[in-house]
């Protein structure tokens, strides 16, 4: 370019490289923030995300794909379709793969399946996933596809919980056919009539749902004396429905009514309205229920002559008296019975003798009844419980009775009641109390033991039984408690326990044992033991109770637990936790048996710029690769562990120096060897190597401290060699085959 070229041309393309590069800074600012918004957007959704190369099948999901089934990215590696199909139920992969294919072929314009996915601990959760091809290429086949991942279990499991509730409602309703139920929306038009109503009014459900209100039930006459007083100003009535709704507006409202049938009978009718709202308070309608009261009011006509003959006698009586209906409900009751069960005679008459009966005696007296009205029995007598005014439960002797009409047919029932509270209580009392402790006992899952200060068993629960003597077993009362149970420790699981001396108040054996042992068949169960002590009346022992429970999952848990907190998650060895649990009882080892033992540490050399240029996942895996070449370059009997960042340590057992020293060497090697693809590079790093010997005098830190050092020596001598401290000289190590001299081997040719 000349001067004059450079001259005119120079500004000009420089004002144009400015301002390119100003362009080219504010998109990449814009698609950093949108970068970000997105970013917040899924976070905030909880949403898994997946993408996926439909030509490849290669998959990325993000954490929360993960978490939603209670894993980590890590764990589902690598992670394919295939991971997907492992997952999802079997009963939901066609259908999902059937509308995947269908987005696939272009007929949807997206995929969106609901589908169930096993989590990590076993159940199952339902999610939709939801995605959609973005990339085809020139002859329209998909490229790549990415999609959402939602947890819905709560969802799904409310709409099926509000599925079955609808059907079991739906069908309660239609097996009351005793009872009528009608429904109407706001508008009164009815949306339910189920069979009883049916039943009652003689009209089919198609005939009125949808079609009619329920008005047209109720006889003319009497509504119009009902409605009116309820007349506005304007001389205007309400209708039917507007009337009986106001008054259930804000509850249930009962009345009596007179209903016209389809066949224009009369019946006289219960009519219970109340309203229907939504869970959010929202008015959808009413429903009324509605009894068929016609028999029981002819009844009442006829049993009101029968009831003046003997109505003297019948107040006047000392036992309590009643005159029942068919269905169960109180006609009369004398001043005696109203004593007995503490109601006033008008209270009485609102409510059933089924409502009064104690639970567990109904069906019993529903069977008498039936029997009665059979004809199966003329009477019948028991003794049952009655649940009176205040809360307290009343004995009575009872005798029934049935009253029928001239040619047979059944008019009501006739009861007397004898108050025998006092005579059942003490000794029900009693039976009570054992029963109850009886049966507390055998539903317990601990194994509950009575016995004697000689070891003879009084008592022993169901749960001992099965454990001690097996399913179906006789009772063990009356054997020797050394005769069915053994009790060892995890110390010592093939030495028992003298069963003896548990049976000493004084004795605290069981108190020094955390690590009991049952032993039941061929298995031993990990078991607690706790006692309490049984005294006479004069305050002397006189047995004790053994409350034995199974433990197995507790000490389980808690050597899981141990296992966790002493376990490095990312390469799964020991941490510095377990490591230091580990290096303790080797120098408990060596100093009870002499053995000799060696200490290794490790720190990786240039391995900060692997995580510097490529980020923590690729120092990940580089640690993991080394983990696993330390992992197999030793012996199952030593420790290797994970110390925290880049530093290792392993424990050598009867492991002299110079044999460390070989291992290390070898090591090394393996280290400097290793290769780590990682996108289009391959990782690689080197590593400094200490150890020392472990002796039986030292500490902890000590023996850190001197491995340590040689580390560091390792690392101030020039990276990627190892260092040994000197020996200790006294005598020959009896692991030291004499295969050379302690020199130290350097990959790098340096000093030792």
């Amino acid at each position: 370019m000349t001067d004059h070229q450079a001259e005119q041309g120079g500004p000009v393309q420089g004002d144009a490289a400015s301002d390119g590069s100003a362009a080219l800074a504010r998109a990449l600012r814009e698609m950093t923030e949108q970068h970000r918004r997105l970013e917040m957007i899924i976070d905030g959704t909880a949403m898994g995300t997946w993408e996926w190369n439909c030509q490849t099948g290669q998959m990325w999901v993000n954490e929360r794909w993960a978490q939603i089934v209670g894993y980590t990215r890590e764990e589902l590696a690598p992670i394919t379709p295939e991971t997907f199909f492992r997952l999802v139920h079997p009963e939901d992969l066609a259908r999902s793969n059937a509308l995947l294919r269908e987005h696939l072929e272009g007929r949807s314009p997206q995929y969106d399946s609901l589908c169930r996915m096993r989590h990590k601990q076993g159940h199952w959760i339902w999610v939709q996933d939801r995605g959609r091809v973005y990339e085809w290429d020139a002859h329209g086949q998909p490229l790549r596809m990415a999609g959402a991942h939602a947890d819905v279990s709560d969802l799904q499991n409310a709409l099926e919980d509000a599925a079955d509730m609808r059907q079991r409602l739906q069908a309660v309703v239609d097996a009351s056919d005793e009872v009528a139920v009608i429904a109407t929306d706001t508008a009164g038009v009815i949306n339910l009539f189920n069979t009883g109503a049916e039943k009652l009014l003689g009209f089919r459900a198609d005939e009125v749902i949808g079609r009619v209100n329920p008005g047209l039930f109720h006889d003319v006459h009497e509504v119009q004396d009902f409605l009116r007083p309820l007349a506005d100003a304007d001389g205007r009535l309400p209708t039917v429905f507007e009337a009986l709704t106001a008054h259930a507006a804000h509850g249930t409202w009962s009345h009596q009514w007179t209903f016209v049938r389809k066949d224009g009978e009369h019946r006289q009718v219960r009519l219970s309205i109340s309203p229907l709202d939504s869970g959010t308070g929202q008015r959808m309608g009413y429903v009324g229920m509605a009894v068929d009261i016609t028999p029981l009011l002819e009844v009442r006509e006829q049993a009101f002559v029968a009831a003046e003959k003997f109505a003297g006698a019948f107040n006047s009586a000392a036992l309590g008296m009643a005159l029942v209906s068919l269905e169960g409900r109180w006609l009369d009751v004398n001043d005696a019975l109203c004593g007995i069960l503490g109601y006033t005679r008008a209270e009485l008459l609102e409510i059933d003798f089924q409502t009064l009966t104690h639970p567990d005696d109904l069906n019993t007296d529903l069977a008498l009844v039936g029997d009665l009205l059979a004809s199966r029995r003329d009477h019948y007598h028991m003794d049952k419980r009655y649940l009176g005014k205040g809360g307290n439960v009343v004995w009575g002797r009872l005798s029934v009775s049935l009253v029928r009409a001239p040619h047979g047919e059944p008019l009501h029932f006739v009861s007397q009641i004898q108050d025998v509270t006092a005579q059942r209580l003490s000794g029900q009392q009693l039976r009570d109390s054992e029963q109850r402790t009886r049966v507390t006992l055998d539903a317990v899952a601990d194994m509950v033991l009575t016995l004697d200060l000689q070891g003879q068993i009084q008592y022993a629960n169901a749960a001992a039984t099965r454990a001690l003597a097996g399913e179906g077993a006789t009772p063990l009362t009356g054997s020797q408690v050394q005769e069915v149970m053994e009790l060892t420790t995890e110390y010592a699981p093939r030495s028992p326990l003298d069963l003896a001396v548990l049976m000493d108040p004084d004795s605290n054996a069981v108190d020094l044992h955390s690590d009991l042992l049952l032993s039941v068949g061929a298995r031993l169960l990990p078991v607690d033991v706790t006692r309490a002590w049984l005294q006479d009346s004069s305050g002397q022992v006189s047995g004790a109770v053994w409350v034995i429970r199974d433990v197995t999952q507790q000490r389980a848990r808690q050597r899981e637990a141990r296992h966790l907190a002493e376990v490095d998650p990312l390469t799964e060895l020991s941490n510095r936790r377990g490591f230091e649990a580990h290096l303790q009882e080797a120098i408990t080892r060596v100093a009870r048996t002499g053995q000799s033992a060696s200490l290794m540490f490790l720190d990786l050399d240039n391995f900060k710029p692997i995580n510097d240029t490529h980020g923590h996942l690729a120092g990940d895996a580089m640690l993991w690769a080394v983990a696993t070449v330390l992992r197999n370059g030793v012996r199952d009997s030593d420790v290797v562990a994970r110390l925290g960042g880049d530093e290792f340590a392993v424990i050598l057992a009867g492991c002299s120096l110079r044999r460390a020293r070989r291992i290390a060497s070898d090591l090394l090697e393996a280290v400097r060897n290793l290769s780590v693809p990682w996108s289009v590079d391959r990782l690689v790093v080197g590593t400094s190597i200490g150890i020392a010997a472990i002796s039986g005098g030292m500490s902890v830190d000590a023996a850190v401290a001197a491995a340590d050092a040689q580390c560091y020596r390792a690392k101030a001598l020039g990276r990627n060699n190892v260092q040994v401290e000197a020996p200790v000289h006294g005598g020959p190590d009896p692991l030291d085959l004499g295969d050379g001299d302690l020199d130290i081997e350097s990959s790098e040719g340096g000093p030792g």
